[in-house]
């Protein structure tokens, strides 16, 4: 299988107020509320939080799934929700894909692998016969650490991990350069697990493939992305380099995310955990969502929503933050 050139690293995805709304009668939920990041070529930016933040609805709408009530997904230079230009969106979804939380659940249960992973390539006419395809799917089965032998069988014969490598296969049948990534490894051993992230990582290195990498657990996404964004209710509350942001964690919520992690190196670092749970979005509480759960929540918390403010190298919203009290 080529390979593809590396490019320099540049703005790839942009995504700006990205906004989604569902209403139920008279009910509006919020679920996302003015997210805004982006994503260079070949680098890897996640999203943390708990079950209920919002971070899976993003990358629906960054992969075209779910359409935003309010902002903008721009891939490469073009909106992927204009309808002014359909054609070219239509181009662009060659160059995304998306690896889902369950393998099993996102595998065709009657079809074969090999025809699996090649319903992209003959979707979008990357192979001109029968024989090129079949070459390729073995190329790419190869390239995830199967045999191309199993091609033959059906998704019910591997075991968790074999299956999520096969939707990695499928996912790089049509040569993309963006893979939102959601949830991956949540459904499998630990140990499968560092298996894959060091295979996707392998694989970003080799095809300079960009990833949204989504997950809810701190401690998967540290050796992965070059960036993270904590988000919490619908909004993103922190956006730091992946080191800075373990290293000197400021929002009180990514404090207690982190303080969740378990203490592998027995520092005997007092530990807080998280109290409460995560509001309901449809009557989220006054200012800060957070406020309810926050030790350090002080008056104008209550009352204001905090702005997303630049903090040297990173962004929070957290008015403890700005009034210095952290």
């Amino acid at each position: 299988m080529s390979v593809r050139a590396p490019r320099l690293s540049d703005t790839l995805v942009n995504v700006r107020n990205l906004a989604v709304e569902f209403r139920s009668g008279s009910s509006a939920n919020r679920a996302v509320k003015g997210v805004s990041f982006s994503i260079n070529r070949g680098e890897t930016v996640a999203l943390v939080g708990e079950s209920g933040s919002g971070k899976s609805t993003v990358a629906r709408m960054v992969v075209g799934l779910l359409q935003p009530s309010a902002g903008s997904v721009t891939i490469d230079n073009v909106d992927m929700w204009s309808p002014i230009r359909e054609r070219e969106r239509q181009k662009l979804r060659r160059r995304l894909q998306m690896i889902f939380q369950d393998p099993f659940a996102s595998l065709n249960p009657r079809w074969r692998v090999n025809r699996i992973v090649a319903d992209p390539i003959r979707a979008f006419g990357l192979a001109k016969d029968e024989a090129e395809i079949n070459h390729r799917v073995g190329e790419l089965l190869r390239l995830v650490g199967l045999d191309p032998s199993d091609g033959a069988k059906y998704p019910h014969e591997f075991s968790g991990g074999q299956r999520q490598r096969i939707c990695i296969a499928r996912a790089l049948s049509s040569n993309p350069e963006f893979i939102v990534c959601d949830e991956p490894t949540s459904a499998l051993d630990v140990s499968v697990q560092a298996q894959i992230l060091n295979l996707m990582r392998d694989l970003q290195d080799r095809f300079q493939l960009s990833y949204l990498f989504i997950s809810h657990n701190l401690a998967v996404v540290r050796h992965m992305a070059a960036r993270i964004g904590v988000m919490y209710l619908g909004r993103i509350v922190e956006l730091a380099p992946a080191d800075e942001l373990f290293e000197s964690p400021q929002h009180p919520y990514t404090r207690l995310l982190i303080d969740a992690l378990p203490d592998l190196a027995m520092t005997g670092r007092a530990r807080k955990p998280i109290q409460g749970e995560i509001p309901n979005p449809i009557t989220p509480p006054s200012g800060c969502a957070f406020h309810p759960r926050c030790p350090h929540a002080f008056e104008p918390c209550r009352t204001q929503i905090p702005a997303l403010i630049a903090q040297r190298s990173r962004l929070v919203a957290c008015h403890a933050v700005e009034a210095g009290r952290i």
